[in-house]
């Protein structure tokens, strides 16, 4: 052997190194849980009740630390558990806690007497409502789909409480021909 010849590697080099990337993947695979966990989630639409803001099956970024400092907002598409079905839904927050809700046998929704100044209502037909009022009570929140005809909301299982809710639908990232911001 010459001079500078290198030596072979040991098999406790192999293994510190073999090591260090069972910690790198375990440490990516951490943060990659962590991230998903506390800030944002994909989220396939299961329904059409949001149609046409949110198709069937388009896949969205929930936004989970958005409703950490700010509150939540008329018109803001939330998701939540179901209170009835066991399941994750997407809606759209249309009245809170302390409104009275009417949703008017005129197709207009009326919020503590007044026109809701916009209803995200989709259809091509003016929505026909039965008349009902609401009262939201404490730490509710009544939710309602923009496609109304195909929508089993707050309607049929009343307001939902908001620690039923885990984030904002803020992006919509798949199919490509669909990706935008969501307002």
């Amino acid at each position: 052997m010459g001079k500078h010849a290198v030596p072979a590697k040991t098999n406790k080099s192999f293994g510190r190194e073999f090591l260090s990337y069972i910690l790198v993947i375990f440490f990516a695979a951490l943060i990659s849980i962590l991230f998903r966990v506390f800030f944002f989630e994909p989220f396939i639409v299961p329904t059409s009740s949001m149609e046409t803001t949110l198709m069937v099956q388009d896949k969205v970024i929930v936004n989970k630390f958005s409703y950490k400092f700010t509150g939540i907002k008329r018109g803001d598409i939330i998701t939540f558990h179901s209170p009835v079905e066991g399941k994750d839904l997407v809606k759209r927050a249309i009245a809170f806690e302390g409104e009275t809700i009417t949703l008017g046998t005129d197709g207009i929704i009326y919020i503590n007497d007044k026109p809701i100044e916009k209803d995200y209502y989709t259809g091509n037909t003016p929505p026909k409502y039965t008349g009902q009022t609401f009262r939201i009570g404490k730490n509710e929140i009544f939710v309602m789909g923009d496609n109304r005809d195909s929508s089993y909301d707050s309607r049929y299982f009343g307001p939902i409480v908001q620690t039923d809710i885990f984030g904002k639908v803020f992006m919509i990232y798949w199919p490509p021909s669909r990706i935008k911001f969501v307002k």
